[in-house]
Order: C-alpha cells, then sequence, then structure tokens
C-alpha cells in the first residue's frame, strides 16, 4: 500500500470515528463520557480570557507565595475582584469575546398555611427562548449543577456533572466567562460560587442581569447555538475548599468560642421565627441577620454602591475592616441567596479564604430535628 493510501486510509478512519462520537453525542444514548468525547472530537472551541492572566491563584491558602495587600487578599485577588462585576456597556463591548451564561430563575412562594411557606424552584427557560442576552447559553439552576443524589434541594454538584454542564455550554479553564439573572443577583452569584469552587479563575457577574439589559433598550437573541459548537473542556480542581462548609463545620463554629462571624442571608422574617419554610423555625445560634435582598438596587437590578453597603452591614453590627481578618460564614434556605451576601462581601474586600457557604443551609438544619447536633435560636 502506498503512502498515499495509507494516508488515506487513516483519514477515513477518524471521520468514521467522529462521526460515530458524533451519533452517540445526538441521541443521548451513549455514557455521558462517550458524548462529550464525540463532541470533542468534532469540534473545539478557542479559549479567551480577558485581561491578564490569573492561572495559579489559590486563596489565602495557597501553596504559591503571592504579595499580599493590606486587607488579607492577594494582590492577585485584588484584580480578579476588580473586574469580577462588570456593566452592561463592558459585556456590549465584549460579546464576542467572552462565554455567557443566563442562569435565570424564581423561587415562587405558595399560599400561606398559618406561618409555613412553601416554596417552588423554577428555571426560566420559557424567558430564554423568547429572548436573551446575544451568545448566551441557559444554565437550569434546579437541574444542570445540582447534586442529584441529594436529599437538600439544589446542592452543587459533584465535580463530573459540573464539568459536563460547563463544558455542553463552552466553558473552558482559560476563558472569560459572564454569568448574568434577572437582575436579583442570587442566581447568577451562585453560579459565580459554583464555578470559582471548581477552579475557574475568570467569572464575571453582570450587575443588574437581565433586567438592566433589557430596560437600556439592547439588543437580544432568540438564537441557540448547537451544543457541539460550543463545546469545550473544563477540567474542575477544588483549589478553595473552605469556600463550601457543611453542617458539621457549622457545629464547629457554634461550638468554638472563636471571632468568626454567621450571616443569615434569608428575609427577616424567617430569622425572627415569623415566617418559616422548614419544620422549624429560627435561626443558627449566633448568626447575623443580612437579608440579601437589602443590598439589591430595587429599580434597576444589581448591586448597590459599595457606600451603601457598608452602611447596611454596619447598621447591623458588621464592620467589613474587621471581617477582613476573620472568617465568615453565610446560610440562607438552600445556599443560593447567600452567594449574593457572599459576593458583595467579597467585593467590599474580605478574602475568599475567608468566607464560607453553608450549601445545605436552612433547607437542611431548620429540618433537623436533634436539637444538640442542630441548635436553633429564636430572636
Amino acid at each position: 500500500m502506498s503512502g498515499g493510501q495509507v494516508r488515506a486510509s487513516l483519514l477515513l478512519l477518524v471521520w468514521t470515528s467522529r462521526i460515530s462520537c458524533f451519533s452517540m453525542y445526538t441521541s443521548r444514548v451513549a455514557p455521558p463520557v462517550l458524548a462529550r468525547l464525540g463532541a470533542c472530537l468534532i469540534c473545539r472551541r478557542p479559549s479567551t480570557r480577558l485581561g491578564r492572566s490569573t492561572r495559579g491563584d489559590r486563596g489565602c491558602s495557597g501553596t504559591r507565595a503571592m504579595a499580599m495587600s493590606a486587607g488579607g487578599s492577594s494582590l492577585e485577588e485584588d484584580v480578579i475582584r476588580a473586574r469580577a462585576l462588570v456593566s452592561t456597556d463592558w459585556l456590549q463591548e465584549h460579546l464576542e469575546e467572552v462565554t455567557i451564561l443566563d442562569i435565570r430563575g424564581e423561587v415562587e412562594k405558595l399560599p400561606a398555611e398559618a406561618d409555613f411557606v412553601q416554596t417552588v424552584y423554577r428555571p426560566c427557560k420559557e424567558d430564554f427562548l423568547n429572548g436573551h442576552i446575544p451568545g448566551a447559553e441557559f444554565v437550569d439552576w434546579t437541574a444542570d449543577i445540582v447534586d442529584p443524589q441529594s436529599l437538600v434541594p439544589v446542592q452543587l454538584s459533584p465535580k463530573d456533572l459540573f464539568e459536563a454542564a460547563m463544558e455542553e455550554r463552552g466553558v473552558c479553564n482559560d476563558n472569560t466567562v459572564v454569568v448574568y439573572d434577572n437582575g436579583n443577583m442570587l442566581f447568577a452569584t451562585r453560579l459565580w460560587w459554583a464555578l470559582t469552587y471548581y477552579g475557574h479563575k475568570d467569572v464575571r457577574i453582570l450587575n443588574g442581569g437581565w433586567k438592566r439589559w433589557c430596560a437600556e433598550e439592547r439588543d437580544i437573541s432568540v438564537d441557540t447555538e448547537c451544543p457541539l459548537k460550543k463545546y469545550a473542556e473544563f477540567n474542575a480542581r477544588v483549589e478553595l475548599p473552605s469556600l463550601r462548609c457543611v453542617a458539621s463545620d457549622m457545629r464547629e463554629v457554634i461550638k468554638k468560642t472563636s471571632d468568626a462571624c454567621i450571616v443569615d442571608a434569608r428575609n427577616a422574617a424567617q430569622f425572627t421565627s415569623k415566617e418559616r419554610r422548614a419544620k422549624r423555625s429560627g435561626c443558627i445560634p449566633g448568626a447575623t441577620n443580612i437579608p440579601y435582598k437589602r443590598l439589591i438596587n430595587k429599580e434597576m437590578g444589581g448591586y448597590l454602591s459599595d457606600e451603601q453597603m457598608i452602611a447596611i452591614l454596619k447598621d447591623e453590627g458588621l464592620d467589613v475592616q474587621d471581617m477582613k481578618n476573620r472568617k465568615t460564614f453565610l446560610y440562607c434556605n438552600g445556599g443560593v441567596a447567600s452567594t449574593a451576601v457572599l459576593f458583595a462581601l467579597w467585593k467590599l474586600g474580605i478574602p475568599l479564604c475567608n468566607l464560607s457557604n453553608y450549601d445545605g443551609s436552612w433547607g437542611e438544619w431548620g429540618n433537623q430535628e436533634d436539637d444538640e447536633l442542630y441548635p436553633v435560636a429564636r430572636t
């Protein structure tokens, strides 16, 4: 067989393999790993990261020595923080250079029975199909990034499932990712927190989200791109495990007479036991109530100014400068709204290594019956 014939045979073999993988991917019959491999063989989306590289930033507990700023953050973390909340103008200018994720959702309240309020978690997929920021891919916050084996709703998905969900939407380790929601910020910050936890170094949030984008009458699209054209490789790695905590961590915080701070991001009615969304009402002992909605611009969506947020925290007895040097643990009902407060605290200069989101939150803690393991305070 001649050299040309050999090359032709090899080429035919490669394309036969690609077509086979493509068929498995689109039929969803093959295991997820093979499906992802098929997509990878067919197309690879180039990765782009705007601004200087931040690879290797491991927070305060990193193995690499880094210069530190006065507040305890690394200088690299300060750079990341400064660009993490982007404006609609900025996104309009960089639409073709970033990966955009739409994670609009809602928490619907059902009619109350006495003090108990039942809620239903919903994605806004129909809203996305009716219009979204050009180039955006949809993420279902109730299914795409959650642990299907967890008894507590909307817990963060395991590494392999999270990787697969991000890869199908064009996220790789080296691109710039912009996430947005309705403008209430809690779903966008949840995805920012999840991506950051799994090691992505350049995740940015659109301040004001969809609400502000539409209010400014910017371009929208109803187009959705083939997943094969979006596919990228994302290798998740947990470099700052303290960013996520569990019930046992919270128990240790309560037991120890430390200067750690606990922040409850639920509304005041739940914090004061007037409203119940679990078997038990109340709060985790020692918590300070900072409802996430207090930090949000009601008219335009997005965050209030830094000065306004600092004043709100001060009114509740929390000093940002003091918090930069101690651990803060946050919770809400499902570990979602708490990320909106966590992001705000980080934006105000508190290093990520001093912030931890209790993923189970009151959905886990408030539904336990063991008062010793899961103590409750009522204000």
